[in-house]
Order: C-alpha cells, then sequence, then structure tokens
C-alpha cells in the first residue's frame, strides 16, 4: 500500500494529489489548476517559461547528491557491464537511461542543463575506471569508450 501524503501547506491533510513541477503535494484548496496541470500556489504564481530548468535549493541538493550515488554504484554496474560482452552497447544504453531517469526524478523533474550536466558526469565518473588505465597505458580504448559515450548520451538524453 502506499503511503500517504499531506499537503506540504496544511500538514493534517490527506491528499493524492502533487505539484506537475515540484512534486509537493497539495490538498484541493491549494491546488491550481493551469494549463499544464495541477500545480502548487508557490510554482503557478511563475509564468510557464520561467520554471523550465529552474530548480529550489533542495531540489537541487537531491540532483547532487543523486549524481554522487550514481557515480558511485555505477562503477560496479561498468565493470558487469564490460564483463558480459555481447550486449555492451545495449547494458551501456540502459544504464545510462536508468541513471538520467534517476537525476531527473530526484531532482524534481524539472530537469534542464544542471541535471543533464550532473547527470552526464555521473555516469562519466561510472565509466572512468574501466576507461582511465588504458588511456594511461597509451591505449585508446575504443570498445569502451563507444559504451561509455553511449550511457553518458542516455544519461543526458533522460535527465533534460
Amino acid at each position: 500500500m502506499a503511503q500517504s501524503m499531506h499537503c506540504y501547506r496544511h500538514p493534517r491533510r490527506e491528499t493524492r494529489v502533487s505539484c506537475a513541477t515540484c512534486g509537493r503535494p497539495i490538498c484541493t484548496e491549494c491546488m491550481v489548476q493551469t494549463d499544464v496541470g495541477i500545480k502548487c500556489p508557490d510554482d503557478a504564481r511563475l509564468p510557464r517559461g520561467a520554471l523550465a530548468g529552474a530548480m529550489k535549493p533542495a531540489q537541487v541538493a537531491r540532483t547532487f547528491i543523486t549524481g554522487a550515488a550514481v557515480a558511485i554504484f555505477g562503477i560496479p554496474v561498468a565493470y558487469v557491464i564490460f564483463q558480459v560482452g555481447f550486449v555492451t552497447f545495449i547494458l551501456s544504453a540502459l544504464a545510462g537511461y536508468g541513471a538520467g531517469i534517476f537525476v531527473h526524478r530526484a531532482g524534481g523533474r524539472n530537469g534542464g542543463p544542471l541535471a543533464m550536466a550532473v547527470s552526464g558526469v555521473a555516469v562519466a565518473i561510472a565509466f572512468a575506471p574501466k576507461l582511465v588505465p588504458p588511456l594511461m597505458a597509451g591505449v585508446f580504448p575504443t570498445f569502451v569508450l563507444l559504451p561509455a559515450l553511449v550511457a553518458v548520451g542516455f544519461a543526458v538524453y533522460n535527465s533534460r
């Protein structure tokens, strides 16, 4: 069973509605119907274009924390991807897709340049331990670089 949400402005009121922009739970009294969905009063006041990629401080913090988690937990994932071999590109695309979605959702689904940069850098860091040693040895690891670029591309695309 899903955990019940409470309106951020009226903590005693239970709700199943959340803001289309920031994701905060809102009650029927607080919700504002807009052309792009139901929003909280704070986000409904701003013009539609003002929120594209704009993040509140808490969303920025969650985006960076999630990016760090993707970078740390992505290192073993990258090693596993290269152990499989024959489906490396497909697994890289799926890993990048998942990382991009994860960062995008953690940041309140606002996306924008910050979320794109964080997800791209996080995935690149996850693939770096597999890429850096051959580069340091003077070998250009094409079969490692291309799946890493695929993963980064998918991550950036899905966090926009």
